[in-house]
């Protein structure tokens, strides 16, 4: 109906902005993310290549096993199947002509290089969602948080970075994202679920562990780094 004679309409803030955006963009992305699973495999060896830093096949491997273990709550992939997942990613990339693979060494070829960089920005949203997720659990308050409010929490966090140009994609936004992080870190031991009150979990948070795994998204720490073994 028509506003009241002498009433203004309620003012708009920025985050009621950004968030009107990100209905938007995050509808968009669910239906992007029903067709990854074609391009999953192929996006995981390009990111490992990226991230890796190195042609040895078998760092490359361990790289590809560690990124499919840390987002393996996102996408469908078989329990086990690394080897499997890795080979059938090195046989279309050498198929296509992005790649040239021997028993040590992987190799980008000259038309290859664009191939790749699409392959691996497919994943840009996950990787800058999960290095979001690091730095709350570092850089926030997080004694006596519980499983409950860590949602509501990181939200917070993220629509800060998001309006003062820190983040890139609004799909972060997204509370399966978060919460398939937090069990990602779960998973890998970078955070604990302590026993609290009323039968709630609180989280503890082993920030060596954890802004080690932010720095391995960023790039800054090899992957060749024991703790991507370890993990």
């Amino acid at each position: 109906g028509r506003a009241e004679p002498g009433l203004r309409p309620p003012a708009i803030t920025p985050e009621d902005e950004l968030l009107n955006q990100a209905v938007v963009i995050l509808s968009c992305a669910s239906y992007r993310n029903q067709t990854l699973h074609v391009f999953i495999r192929s996006s995981l060896l390009a990111s490992a290549i990226h991230y890796a830093s190195v042609n040895k096949k078998q760092e490359i491997f361990n790289t590809f096993s560690f990124l499919r273990n840390m987002f393996s709550n996102e996408f469908i992939l078989r329990p086990g199947a690394e080897v499997q997942d890795f080979e059938d990613a090195c046989y279309l990339l050498v198929k296509s002509g992005t790649l040239q693979i021997n028993q040590q060494e992987v190799l980008v070829t000259d038309r290859g290089q664009r191939t790749l960089a699409f392959l691996t920005n497919i994943l840009d949203p996950f990787v800058q969602g999960y290095q979001m997720v690091c730095r709350f659990l570092c850089e926030e308050e997080t004694e006596g948080l519980t499983e409950k409010q860590f949602v509501p929490a990181i939200r917070k966090f993220i629509i800060k970075h998001l309006l003062i140009g820190r983040l890139k994609y609004a799909e972060v936004l997204s509370s399966d994202l978060q919460k398939n992080a937090l069990a990602a870190f779960l998973r890998l031991g970078a955070v604990q679920k302590l026993r609290g009150s009323e039968e709630e979990w609180t989280l503890k948070v082993n920030t060596v562990m954890v802004n080690s795994l932010e720095d391995i998204l960023g790039g800054k720490l090899p992957t060749q780094n024991p703790l991507v073994a370890r993990l």
